[in-house]
């Protein structure tokens, strides 16, 4: 067995391909999701743990913060909300035999490199900060680990 041929085909710089697929999912969604999935995430030496909610309602929810609709936020959230709703628009049509549209299947066929939290709390090591944030957006790629459900951490 050639260790170091078996190391040159890993690429640690790829998300796991089970979160991907699971956060995948979550992105296609077309409803708002309230509340988001419990989920802890590791992430360069940092504790994330929130709501996972689809990126569309990510970026809405970020459009409403301080009581006003930024523009650029609201013009993504509805641009990410439609290439959603083609992805999902193809699945059906797949799965029912029927030929999906370009512009559906390059929706279908986009890869997922972020995931998308709310009531994020961000622990670090050596300190208790449990104030929980309010969205939190990172890329897969720097997630080194995770599980289901939220973390807290508190000093004694």
């Amino acid at each position: 067995m050639d260790l170091n041929g078996a190391a040159d085909r890993i690429n640690w710089a790829e998300p796991d391909s089970v979160l991907g697929t699971y956060v995948a999912q979550m992105d296609r969604l077309t409803e708002p999701v309230n509340p988001g999935v419990p989920l802890s995430l590791s992430v360069h030496g940092l504790l994330v743990s929130g709501e996972l909610i689809p990126q569309w309602q990510w970026f809405a929810e970020v459009s409403q913060l301080n009581d006003h609709e930024d523009a650029f936020y609201v013009g993504t959230a509805e641009h990410v909300k439609e290439q959603s709703d083609l992805a999902h628009e193809a699945i059906k049509i797949r799965d029912t035999g029927g030929e999906i549209t370009h512009r559906q299947y390059t929706a279908l066929m986009a890869p997922t490199r972020n995931i998308h939290l709310r009531n994020t709390h961000i622990h670090s090591p050596g300190t208790n900060h449990n104030e929980p944030g309010s969205l939190w957006r990172g890329r897969l790629a720097d997630v080194s680990g995770w599980t289901p459900g939220t973390t807290l951490l508190f000093e004694d």
